[in-house]
C-alpha cells in the first residue's frame, strides 16, 4: 500500500508512522500556501493538514495566512510543529475564532503548552486535542492556571507524562467550567490521581470521563465510583487498571442506579 493510500483510508496510522520515523517536512516555503488552500473546506471554516509534516516552520509560515481567520476546525494532527511553531500559531492573529484545535502528535512538550495558554488569541476553544505531545506536570500546571479556557467542553490528554501531581493541578482548577469530556487515557496518574479528580467540585458538567490504563487499583477506582463530584457524569471508563473485586462490586451498585455507565474491563 503506497504512503498516499494509506494517509486517505488509514489518516491516524499515517500520522502515526510519520511521528515515528522522524520524517522530514516535505513542504517548504510557498508550498504551504498551495498545500493549506486545497485542504480547506469549501466553505473556509475547516483546514486539516493532518499528517502533512508541516514542521515548526509550515506552521510559522501558516500563521501569517489571512485565510486563517474564517477557520474553526484546525486539523494538525502529526505535523511535528514543536513548541517554536506551537509559539508561531499562539501569536496568530487570524486564530481567535478557533473552535476546534487537533494537535495529537506533535512534541509539543510543556514549553507548547505554555504558548497555547498563555495565547492572546485562543481564547474561545471548545475542543482541544493534545494526545501524545510528552505533556508532564509543568504543562498541566500551565493550562490550569491559564484563563484561556471558559469554553472548553473536551480535553484529550491521551499518552502524555501525567502524573498524580499534574492530575492535582487540574482537580484544583477552575478554569474549565464547561468542560464535559476529560481523557487521560495511558498516562500515570494512579491511585493518588484518581482521588484527587474524585475530591474535585470543579467539573459540574463533566459527562465522560476516561482514566483507562492508569496503573489504578480498587482503592483509587471505589473511590471515584462512589464520588458525588460529577452530578453529570454519564460514562466513567476505567479500563485495563489493576482492579479486583471491590471495583466490580461498587460499579454494579452504582450501574444499577442508573444514568452512568462504568466500563472496568
Amino acid at each position: 500500500m503506497s504512503l498516499g493510500v494509506l494517509k486517505k483510508v488509514f489518516p491516524a496510522l499515517f500520522a502515526v508512522i510519520l511521528l515515528v520515523s522522524g520524517a522530514p517536512s516535505s513542504h517548504a516555503g510557498d508550498d504551504i500556501a498551495v498545500l493549506a488552500k486545497s485542504r480547506l473546506s469549501p466553505d473556509g471554516t475547516t483546514l486539516d493538514l493532518g499528517g502533512e509534516r508541516i514542521g515548526p516552520e509550515g506552521a510559522a509560515q501558516l500563521a501569517e495566512m489571512e485565510f486563517l481567520s474564517k477557520v474553526k476546525i484546525l486539523l494538525l494532527q502529526g505535523n511535528g510543529i514543536k513548541y517554536e511553531g506551537m509559539l508561531s500559531l499562539a501569536k496568530s492573529k487570524y486564530l481567535a475564532g478557533l473552535k476546534v484545535l487537533d494537535l495529537w502528535g506533535n512534541m509539543l512538550g510543556d514549553e507548547g503548552v505554555m504558548a497555547l495558554s498563555q495565547s492572546p488569541y485562543l481564547k474561545d476553544l471548545e475542543i482541544l486535542k493534545l494526545w501524545k505531545n510528552e505533556v508532564g506536570e509543568d504543562g498541566v500546571d500551565l493550562m490550569s492556571r491559564s484563563n484561556n479556557f471558559p469554553r472548553l467542553k473536551t480535553l484529550l490528554l491521551n499518552d502524555n507524562l501525567i502524573t498524580p501531581a499534574a492530575v492535582s493541578y487540574l482537580a484544583q482548577s477552575r478554569n474549565f467550567p464547561e468542560l464535559s469530556t476529560l481523557s487521560l487515557y495511558r498516562n500515570e496518574i494512579g491511585d493518588e490521581g484518581v482521588v484527587a479528580l474524585a475530591r474535585s467540585k470543579n467539573f459540574p458538567n463533566l459527562s465522560y470521563l476516561y482514566l483507562g490504563q492508569n496503573a489504578i487499583t480498587d482503592e483509587g477506582a471505589v473511590t471515584i465510583i462512589q464520588s458525588k463530584s460529577f452530578p453529570k457524569l454519564k460514562l466513567l471508563d476505567l479500563a485495563q487498571n489493576r482492579l479486583g473485586e471491590a471495583t466490580l462490586k461498587s460499579a454494579f451498585k452504582r450501574n444499577k442506579e442508573g444514568k452512568i455507565q462504568i466500563i472496568t474491563r
